[in-house]
Parts: C-alpha cells; sequence; structure tokens
C-alpha cells in the first residue's frame, strides 16, 4: 500500500492509474463538511454565518452532514476554535474531491490523493495523527462496498505512518485526515483535531459498554467531562439532581466522592443495596426544588452539581441558578437542558437562549454544547458562582 502512495519526485515509480481509465482527483479549495445534529442543522449553519457571511449549503450528504461553500475554510475553522458554538459538533475541510470506483482501487486513490494535497506536509515524522473516515449513502447497483471504514483507515494510516514518520493516534490526535465517502466520490481533506472541534470522527464520541452500567445516560456525564475538558473531584460531596435510576450517581461514586442522589423515584436496585450498606450515598426521595430549599437552609456546600432532569430548560436554569447557593467557589455544574421541538408556536432556540441568560445570573462561567450523546437536548457546564441569587419558591404541584 504504502508504494502506491504518490511522491512527487517518484511518480514514475507508481501505477498510471490515469491511464488505466481512474479519473484524477479534483482539487478544490473552501468547501467545508458540517456535521450537526438532524434537529439542529439549521441552528449550526447559522452559528457558522456569524462568522463567515459568505457560507453557503451546497448540498445535504446526509440529515447530519452539509457540504458548504466558505469563503476561507482556514479562518472559518480558527474563528470556530474560540468561538464556543453550541451546534457546530465537528467541521472538516474539503481540500480534494476523488472519484471512487467501488473497488479496492479506491484505496490507491484516496491515498494518492491524499499524499498530493499541500496540507499533506503537516504529518511529519512523531506527529499523532489519525484518519478519520465516513462512509455514507450507497448504490445498489454497484454492490456493496469492498472495504468498510475501519479497513479504510488501517490501510490509509499503515501507509502514511511508513511514509511519513508519523504516529498513529487514535484518541487524541494533533492532525487528522478527513474521508467522506459517497457512492461516487470522496472528500478529503487534511487539518488539526482542535480546527475540527473534536478529536474524534465526525464528533462522535462512542464509550464501551460496561457491566456496572446503570443506563446510557452515563455517556452523556462521560462524554461532558471529556469535550469541556473537566476533571471529576476525587473527594467532596456531589448533589445529583433528577438522579433516577441512577447512571450518572454511579459515576460520581466510582470516582470516590460522597452523592447525594434527589429523585421520588426508585434507584436501580444495584444502587438502593448500596445506601444500605454504603456511607457514600444519600438517597433523597423527593423533588429537587424542595431539597434545595432545605439545603439552602442548612447551608449545605457541594463540590459538584448534575442534573438529568425531564424539565423546560428555563425551569432547569432557575433550579441551578439557585442552587449555585450551594457549590463551592471552585466547584462546577453539568446540567442537560431539554428542548422541544420546534413547531409554529414552539422556538426551542428562543427557550435554550432564556436558559442560558438564567445561568449567566448566577455562575461566571457559562458553556453549553450540543454534544453527540444529547438528543433533543444540550448540555451545560458553569462555574465560579454568583452568591447573590435570590431565594427560590418552589412551584406547587
Amino acid at each position: 500500500m504504502a508504494t502506491a502512495i504518490v511522491h512527487r519526485k517518484e511518480r514514475q515509480f507508481l501505477p498510471d492509474l490515469e491511464s488505466q481509465g481512474f479519473l484524477a482527483a479534483i482539487r478544490v479549495i473552501e468547501q467545508i463538511l458540517v456535521t450537526a445534529h438532524p434537529e439542529f442543522m439549521q441552528a449550526a449553519l447559522a452559528e457558522l454565518r456569524q462568522l463567515d457571511t459568505r457560507l453557503t449549503p451546497l448540498e445535504e450528504l446526509t440529515n447530519s452532514i452539509t457540504l458548504c461553500q466558505s469563503s476561507n475554510t482556514v479562518s472559518l475553522q480558527q474563528r470556530a476554535m474560540k468561538a464556543q458554538l453550541i451546534f457546530v459538533r465537528h467541521l472538516a475541510p474539503v481540500q480534494a474531491v476523488v472519484p471512487l470506483t467501488n473497488t479496492q482501487e479506491d484505496l490507491i486513490l484516496l491515498a494518492n490523493a491524499i499524499a498530493d494535497l499541500p496540507t499533506f506536509a503537516q504529518l511529519e515524522r512523531g506527529v499523532p495523527f489519525a484518519i478519520q473516515s465516513r462512509l455514507v449513502q450507497s448504490d445498489k447497483l454497484k454492490g456493496e462496498r469492498p472495504y468498510s471504514s475501519g479497513r479504510l483507515n488501517q490501510a490509509l494510516a499503515g501507509a502514511f505512518t511508513e511514509e511519513t514518520g508519523a504516529v498513529e493516534t487514535i484518541k487524541k490526535p494533533r492532525i487528522v485526515v478527513s474521508i467522506l465517502c459517497t457512492a461516487s466520490q470522496a472528500y478529503v481533506g487534511i487539518s488539526t483535531a482542535e480546527e475540527n472541534l473534536s478529536n474524534w470522527t465526525g464528533g462522535e464520541q462512542h464509550f464501551a459498554q460496561t457491566r456496572e452500567q446503570i443506563s446510557r445516560a452515563e455517556f452523556k456525564l462521560l462524554e461532558a467531562l471529556d469535550v469541556f475538558d473537566l476533571s471529576l473531584p476525587t473527594r467532596g460531596t456531589a448533589l445529583d439532581l433528577g438522579a433516577a435510576p441512577g447512571g450518572w450517581t454511579r459515576i460520581l461514586l466510582e470516582a470516590g466522592l460522597n452523592v447525594i442522589a434527589v429523585d421520588p423515584a426508585r434507584l436501580d436496585v444495584r444502587l438502593e443495596r448500596r445506601t444500605e450498606r454504603h456511607p457514600h450515598l444519600e438517597h433523597y426521595r423527593g423533588y429537587s426544588e424542595e431539597y434545595l430549599v432545605e439545603a439552602i437552609q442548612r447551608k449545605q456546600i457541594f463540590d459538584i452539581i448534575v442534573n438529568d432532569m425531564r424539565m423546560d430548560a428555563r425551569d432547569a436554569a432557575r433550579l441551578l441558578a439557585q442552587a449555585s447557593r450551594c457549590l463551592r467557589e471552585d466547584g462546577f455544574i453539568v446540567s442537560v437542558f431539554k428542548l422541544p421541538h420546534a413547531t409554529p408556536g414552539m422556538h426551542p432556540l428562543t427557550i435554550l437562549k432564556e436558559a442560558i441568560r438564567l445561568l449567566h445570573t448566577a455562575y461566571g462561567v457559562v458553556q453549553v454544547r450540543q454534544l453527540f450523546h444529547n438528543r433533543q437536548e444540550v448540555t451545560a457546564v458553569a462555574a465560579q458562582p454568583v452568591r447573590q441569587t435570590p431565594p427560590f419558591h418552589p412551584r406547587r404541584r
């Protein structure tokens, strides 16, 4: 495979694919692939237009991936890195379009096209890099692809490692070779992981399921900790609002924290057994609003507060604003904000904007992202509590 890579000084030693009827890659400029949750793709594009007013959608490749034309992709990616975007999950530059044959020859075509990019020079000896490929769309007339994304990644990574001395690093690459294959062509480009807004292919961070796992909601907390670069305290007390069935509580306990889990519903039986013999877990069988009133009266302080309750995002923000009175100065919160589907009378982005405004009244630092493991929701983190929050009065039920 490595011998098939195009070397500008050694082209005569390589297979002459063009003479065999294969089409050459087409160099393109200022195109970019935008990945976002289908429900929030238009919001993601609107965010990017704030950074590049000339950004134009060209084609919807899937309901979560849109090919766009930009006035300057490098500038757009660099500005996006600093903008704390909410809905754009992943960006990938398109520097060439490679016609595909739906045969094993595609591996050679892609290797040649990528090695011929000016940005290929970023793959230097010792530099950590990753091949991140996505296969979308298919053509029944052409049959099934003879390669998977895993096979493609493995073949190209091996070839480029041998050629450049760069080191393949899947989890934390510095440089990313992005490939998106449709039924007839591939979009390829090279950039930094930071410019892509994620270390992961398409911004999709996957976690292995474990026997101890209580719910898939655990992945939301794990992803939030990674994306926002947060570390759980290894001691102290955590407050888990809307804890049932207890996935987030389990993660907090495993970190070494004492946990107060607040929820009128029962916890997973494994956690219920734990409360009987484990001094680090307390289950408050009531509502979060009521518990916070009691906690404030007791002047109770927590090292971290988390929330994954099913409630209006604005109500959740009001609750968390009140909870700031119970948070350590150096503590932080992690909260999921549930959003409604858009209807003529319901505007989820307006609701989210108000929820974020409410958080800002109680915290000096607020960041929000629509994560891969979020669905019709976003995840917020907040820190540096402001102590002027007015008294909270729970709503009557």
